[in-house]
């Protein structure tokens, strides 16, 4: 028996894709239909289709009737026009529903232009093209937005006569209707009115709405709260936009009917809309663009033959075991259609290799592909790293193929625009990305309009324990975080707040462009798929990647990777200084100094392999082989990390733990690391052998197990058993194997994609090892515009006993170089404020002969090019310390060169007349103060190079027990510390509950910098310290929000207040003991109010500590701490702030 439906249908409903206005998911605002009984729904979010597919699939699993459609803008006139008339509307609501196929693609069209061509604060549409893409689409009036009810409201029923008219003119009759709604609006009683008198006199039929924005009559509150974050004001502020009634939520059916009993036809009427509403979406069909083969060839033929004419490049002996490789999955893409599919990618790659345009050497579980190795779209032989097809195409399971490919993010540009122009620039674009309201950040957002000081907002949202491996939602909190319970039970303001942030919690926030994502159609995109502009212009997906799996177009991850830029820039550099050309394909991987930097963990500046707690799996694991390096990357993931696997792992490669195998068929899988399942394809591999299944049916059965549905569970167990016992395992042994796999399938990581990495991490590890100059150099270019990596960088060369040497004017290139006794020269393009045109020019005028002098230089150089602020940055940066002055005594003559410079006596006059003798003097003035000097360095070169304010102070620092902010980064933990460090950024801020002052400061010491916040009660007694380039101690506490460390800042003190500060000093009496006389002698030389505390290190005292008698207590300055330190030694002296 059917199920009674309600006999009233939503049509004019805004989902989360109404960003920072709709307020339904997606999810509920369908479940809520099935629970109303309600035949079907609409989806009109305002200017855009970004939710179509999910929401069409979501209706049609339930049972629910989608009717999609959009609320549009439309532009008063053109949508070509851009000039805002004060008074005017610059643009009007209207919604939008697909009849059918037809009216789909009109929509489509209509969503797409309105962003491409008419975009205005608004995408608009306007009434030409609504009449050119009219057909197939139902229009209504739309809400008090709308163009005649906005004519209504400004008393010229006239005109909204004529424009209802006008519509019913465009869309035709029976195919716009009028929309009327009950919100408790004044306004809307008024425009109400006029509607069912023009429906009435022009026979247009009324449709009852409600503008849905949110779910339930209670949710109003934190709808408004949505609105407060999108126009960014608080919800104490009187003039916030507010929608005026709370009634914009999902009424049932009985509600409506109740509301429009007067003019029951405006109900009706949207059954009659559902069914002239029918639209079907086909998602069975595969649309790739034509790749051109030569005449007279197949796509399968011609993908044969480019596989034949490379495979003696690949496997020169050709073994049969290639041969049988190659031929099944030639077939299996052939049955599978995806011939072109390749033809497209290896066409891609082999542009961008001919082109010189690093290209990775494989990215996910395309490596297990030997057609794509053969092809060179992968660098990685899945033969020998047991690497499998049916991982990347499975046979029984058709989905489009997924090769992602990793290029030179410098260059990434020229590979799109080779695309573009291969298959049509409208064939092509980028793809959307939805940012969400997850529950920190939700949270954040909540507190900010509801009036929370930041202090209290951060506290809360620090107490959402962090996710590994998964989202932690607001109510998961509440229970895991018993403090956060009892703060939510017992403070009725923080309860509000978590109750109205779970109402928003998993709402789309933003849009955005993904970072890699780019699709490829067969015909015009926008025949297909909807567009939006992106932030440059260019043309963006406005479906994301997983609506267009769905849609049947070619979507691939065109990523930039800046590992491969350093790669390209280091070969180069070690073929222009040593003569060498590397090849990066025929690198050995067995090189012992490779391996060795591996297993000391060595490895900033590596790829994949930098952070801390890489470092330190790399130093117990100790890898001595490439599969090693593929375990280490699969190893380090949240679920490995989290389980005590990775440890079990490490144990077992030691020879601490025993390795054994359930059975021996094992033994061959799991050998190479050491009898744990870490891979999917080991788990395939596991099934195949041992259960007798193909790989087809392996890799459906590894994806059925990550699911953990327990009636599929049961379902495989039972499969699994009975094909063991084929194969003579018993049922007891099965089962137990079964648990292994069953154990391990939720850390399993995809092996292909290891291989393809460890490969690139092999390659950086190798030339840093073998080439480290080269290396450290190519780097530092990459990363010249992120100071803090330069800072990073510079530092680690350092470790490396290489000299980052300061520009020079006549030995620096743009970028960083080798110099001729292996260190490394900055590079004049990293000095701030000298341009392109400034550094070819001094290059090209350098090839003649070097400079000799600052005269000289202003002399040859075009000074329109190089101007004053050139010249500037380049002496303050040190560029032109070679030509022997002094930086404050080449700024002093500056303006009397350029002068010069400017005036040049042209080749005519200098027949005529002898020049007069150049005047070279030099003022006999003192150099800048070094902290001047460094702070120059600072600002021009993102760094200080020759020296750090610290060093100014190292008399008092050293003897600090601070923590190096470099090492706060790597430990990511919460804890109280004290930093020295100079002040780079004060940014002062006014609370906006209590209207109090406090500042968030950035504090750089010599290996990093990081940020700390000065709350009001510390900011009263601290302002005066706070201005920027100031040197200080700072006391605090570490907290790491999303492993990005902040210090919340408990005392700040000027460094030369330091000594004033010292409350004692602890020094350490190694077993050998101290030379007493001389100790007493500077403690009667130094009376004072310190007290001194020895710490006993012999090994019978350990952890004895003395405090000495108040008359031996001293007085701390920094002859005192010369004299202790010459007896005591400094690594034996401490001093306590």
């Amino acid at each position: 028996m059917k199920m009674a439906h309600s006999d009233f249908v939503h049509l004019h409903v805004h989902t989360q894709y109404s960003l920072l206005d709709g307020a339904c998911l997606v999810e509920r605002l369908v479940d809520k239909a099935v629970k109303f009984k309600s035949p079907a729904l609409a989806m009109t979010d305002h200017g855009n289709l970004f939710g179509a597919i999910k929401f069409y699939n979501l209706c049609v699993k339930k049972g629910i009737k989608p009717i999609i459609g959009c609320e549009v803008y439309v532009a008063p006139n053109s949508r070509f026009d851009r000039e805002y008339t004060p008074g005017h509307d610059s643009n009007y609501h209207l919604i939008l529903l697909a009849k059918n196929q037809e009216g789909y693609s009109n929509l489509v069209k209509l969503v797409s232009l309105a962003h491409m061509e008419g975009f205005y604060y608004k995408p608009r549409v306007d009434k030409e093209i609504l009449d050119k893409y009219s057909k197939g689409l139902i229009a209504s009036s739309a809400c008090l937005g709308g163009e005649i009810a906005k004519s209504v409201l400004a008393d010229n029923t006239n005109k909204a006569y004529r424009l209802a008219d006008d519509y019913l003119s465009i869309f035709g009759r029976g195919n716009f209707y009028l929309e009327v709604m009950e919100n408790g609006l004044s306004d809307q009683k008024k425009v109400n009115k006029v509607l069912v008198k023009i429906s009435k006199e022009l026979d247009i039929p009324l449709l009852a709405t409600n503008d849905v924005h949110y779910l339930e009559r209670d949710e109003a509150f934190a709808h408004e709260a949505l609105l407060a974050i999108q126009t960014q004001t608080t919800l104490d502020d009187p003039n916030r936009y507010r929608y005026g009634s709370d009634t914009f939520y999902y009424r049932s059916a009985e509600e409506m009917k109740a509301l429009f009993k007067e003019i029951p036809q405006a109900i009706t009427n949207t059954l009659e809309v559902t069914q002239k509403c029918n639209l079907t979406m086909d998602f069975s069909q595969i649309h790739l663009p034509h790749f051109p083969i030569p005449d007279n060839e197949t796509e399968s033929g011609y993908l044969r033959k480019i596989c034949n004419e490379n495979i003696k490049q690949r496997y020169p002996k050709n073994p049969s075991v290639v041969t049988q490789r190659l031929e099944y999955e030639l077939d299996v893409i052939k049955k599978t259609g995806f011939d072109s599919y390749f033809l497209i990618i290896w066409d891609l790659v082999k542009f961008a290799k001919e082109s010189h345009i690093p290209v990775g050497p494989g990215r996910g579980s395309a490596a297990g592909s030997i057609v794509s190795y053969i092809l060179k779209i992968t660098d990685v032989d899945p033969l020998k790293y047991d690497l499998l097809f049916e991982r990347f195409l499975n046979p029984a399971r058709i989905s489009m193929p997924d090769i992602d490919i990793d290029f030179c993010y410098e260059k990434r540009a020229e590979v799109l625009n080779y695309v573009a122009n291969k298959y049509g620039k409208d064939s092509v674009a980028q793809i959307i990305t939805f940012g969400t309201m997850l529950a920190r950040a939700v949270i954040r957002d909540v507190g900010r309009v509801m009036n929370f000081t930041y202090g209290e907002v951060d506290k809360i949202a620090k107490m959402i324990p962090p996710a590994v491996g998964q989202h932690i939602d607001l109510k998961q909190a509440l229970s895991l975080n018993p403090d956060l319970g009892e703060i939510y039970k017992t403070d009725s303001r923080i309860k509000r707040l978590i109750d109205v942030a779970m109402q928003l919690e998993g709402l789309s926030r933003h849009a955005s462009t993904h970072a890699a994502g780019v699709v490829i159609s067969d015909k015009p995109l926008m025949e297909r798929v909807p567009l939006i502009r992106g932030a440059d212009g260019e043309a963006v997906t406005g479906f994301d990647m997983q609506s267009l799996e769905k849609t049947g177009l070619l979507k691939m991850d065109f990523l930039g990777l800046k590992t491969l830029t350093v790669i390209e820039e280091t070969i180069k550099i070690i073929e222009r200084t040593q003569s060498k050309k590397l090849n990066m394909a025929t690198l050995p991987l067995n090189d012992k100094k490779t391996f060795n930097l591996l297993a000391k963990g060595e490895t900033i500046g590596v790829f994949q392999l930098e952070s801390r707690g890489m470092r330190d799996i790399l130093t117990k694991i100790n890898p001595s082989r490439f599969e090693d390096l593929i375990a280490v990357l699969a190893l380090y993931r949240p679920g490995p990390l989290g389980s005590g696997m990775v440890d079990d792992f490490i144990d077992r490669k030691q020879g601490k733990k025993s390795i054994s195998y359930i059975h021996k068929r094992l033994e061959p899988i799991l050998k190479r690391t050491y009898g744990i399942i870490l891979y999917q394809e080991q788990i395939m591999q596991i099934v195949s052998q041992l259960a007798g299944f193909d790989m087809s049916r392996a890799d459906l059965l590894r994806k059925a197990i990550g699911k953990k549905i327990p009636e599929i569970m049961d379902e495989q167990r039972n499969l699994f058993v009975e094909g063991c016992k084929k194969n003579n395992i018993p049922n007891n042994i099965a089962s137990q194997i079964f648990d292994l796999i069953d154990y391990f399938s939720g850390y399993g990581f995809n092996k292909s994609h290891s291989t393809a990495y460890a490969l690139i991490s092999y390659r950086t590890a190798y030339l840093k090892a073998n080439f480290p100059v080269e290396f450290m150099a190519a780097l530092l270019t990459s990363e010249r515009n992120n100071t803090d990596k330069v800072v990073e960088y510079v530092s680690e060369a350092n470790q490396l006993k290489l000299k980052v040497l300061p520009p020079d004017i006549n030995i620096s290139f743009t970028n960083f170089t080798v110099t001729e006794d292996a260190n490394i020269r900055f590079g004049l393009m990293a000095i701030k404020n000298v341009g392109k045109a400034a550094l070819e020019n001094i290059i090209l005028t350098r090839q003649k002969a070097s400079f000799e002098s600052i005269f000289d230089f202003c002399d040859k150089v075009d000074s329109r090019v190089v101007n004053k602020k050139v010249m500037e940055s380049l002496i303050k940066s040190g560029a032109m310390d070679s030509f022997g002055l002094k930086r404050a005594q080449m700024i002093a003559i500056l303006d009397k060169l350029l002068s010069k410079s400017s005036k040049k006596i042209d080749t005519a006059q200098l027949m005529l007349f002898a020049p007069p003798p150049p005047d070279q003097s030099v003022p006999d003035i003192e150099e800048w103060p070094l902290i001047q000097i460094l702070n120059f360095e600072k600002t021009l070169l993102g760094i200080y190079l020759t020296g750090h304010p610290l060093n100014c102070y190292s008399n008092i620092i050293k003897y600090l027990r601070r923590t190096k902010i470099s090492t706060l980064y790597e430990q990511t933990r919460n804890q109280d510390i004290i930093i020295c460090g100079v002040l780079e950024k004060v940014k002062n801020i006014t609370t906006r509950r209590k209207k109090q002052r406090m500042a968030i400061i950035k504090i750089e010491d010599e290996t990093q910098s990081i940020e700390a916040f000065v709350f009001p009660r510390l900011y009263e007694e601290v302002a005066l310290y706070l201005r920027e380039k100031s040197v200080v101690l700072l006391k605090g506490r570490v907290e790491a929000k999303d492993k990005v460390p902040k210090i919340l800042t408990s005392e700040i003190i000027p460094i030369d207040r330091a000594i004033a500060n010292i409350k004692q000093a602890t020094i350490s009496i190694p077993g050998k003991g101290l030379e007493l006389d001389k100790l007493k002698k500077v403690f009667i030389q130094n009376k004072g109010a310190t007290p001194i505390i020895f710490d006993l290190k012999d090994p019978k005292m350990q952890g004895v500590k003395i405090k000495t008698a108040n008359n031996f207590y001293i007085s701390i300055n920094e002859k005192a701490l010369s004299d202790l330190s010459s007896v005591v030694g400094e690594e034996n002296l401490v001093l306590t702030i």
